[in-house]
């Protein structure tokens, strides 16, 4: 088993996060249907949807000591720490996903094809009730994307990148996070109403592409956490969600959210071209390899430091 794990530690991880992510939301699915209840009427089963979240946390963390101890852990969290960056990476990390989704419903707009819906979405300055329970809803939206940050880019796609291209790395793993949402898709829990499956999976491939590249550029955590945080919490405030749009025909109408993805598609496929598929960007791309050395190599120092501390004294 270990052999496996050690060879293998990305599909391991994906095996167990989605085998568990799956296996909760069908029984959850399951148990629902057979009640005859919605997820909020169901205060244990909401619960346990909830907390499932932190499935991918748990195993990385678990993966990670299991093949490389304490300092797999160290290599794990330690790019939280690495914050001293351009301050240009802290304004994009926070302005991003309202910037994408500003410049695609302007398209649309300048093409007539919808009506400008507003900056920001009325009915979270107008109604209380939404606005009190986003502020509430924040620990958790920031809870999800250390989770995220962690689990998906620096445990995945850092280690994706030892063996891989940037853009193949970050294209596998897009495609594996995309499935961890999936059953949630499906069961319409836990996911904005409306949104095409087709166009969430290119989203996701997409965001993965974008953080990838950002992480390559700064080996920053600090600025994935950021962005992520943002990712997990503008739709609430951007007016772009099919659930806010309705057509005549009482559908709910995608082309906002639509416009979004093809920005940020676009800004994917710029990313490739101006960066390069390989590296994705200025600096030779972040790999576990390297950063598990680095953080080995501060061990050996800080115990000589010690060793020698104890001989003077």
């Amino acid at each position: 088993m270990r052999a496996f794990v050690t060879k293998n530690p990305v599909l391991s991880f994906v095996l167990l996060t989605l085998g568990y992510q799956w296996l909760v939301i069908g029984i959850v699915d399951w148990h629902l249907k057979k009640a005859g209840l919605s997820l909020e009427q169901d205060e244990t089963a909401h619960m346990i949807f909830r907390m499932r979240v932190f499935g991918p946390l748990v195993f990385c963390v678990f993966l990670t000591w299991y093949i490389e101890g304490t300092a797999g852990l160290k290599t794990l969290f330690g790019s939280f720490f690495n914050w001293r960056v351009p301050g240009k990476w802290y304004l994009f990390g926070a302005t991003w996903k309202f910037l994408f989704s500003w410049i695609g419903v302007g398209f649309l707009v300048l093409f007539g094809m919808r009506d400008w819906p507003g900056f920001f979405n009325p009915q979270i300055f107008n109604n209380s009730e939404l606005a009190m329970g986003l502020l509430k809803t924040m620990p958790f939206l920031v809870g999800i994307a250390i989770v995220e940050e962690t689990a998906w880019m620096k445990y995945c796609v850092t280690r994706m990148q030892d063996r891989y291209s940037a853009l193949t790395s970050c294209l596998i793993i897009g495609v594996a996070w995309g499935c961890w949402y999936l059953p949630m898709i499906i069961t319409g829990e836990g996911v904005p109403d409306g949104y095409p499956p087709p166009i969430f999976m290119l989203s996701m491939l997409c965001l993965t592409i974008l953080l990838g590249w950002a992480y390559n550029m700064t080996h920053s955590g600090t600025i994935l956490l950021l962005m992520q945080v943002v990712s997990n919490g503008a739709f609430f405030l951007l007016p772009v969600l099919p659930g806010w749009h309705v057509l005549p025909s009482g559908e709910l109408d995608t082309a906002y959210v639509n416009a979004f993805v093809a920005i940020n598609s676009l800004s994917a496929i710029l990313i490739v071209v101006i960066f390069g598929w390989r590296e994705m960007g200025t600096r030779k791309r972040a790999t576990w390899s390297e950063a598990h050395a680095a953080t080995l190599a501060k061990e050996k120092n800080e115990e000589s430091g010690s060793a020698q501390q104890r001989a003077v004294a």
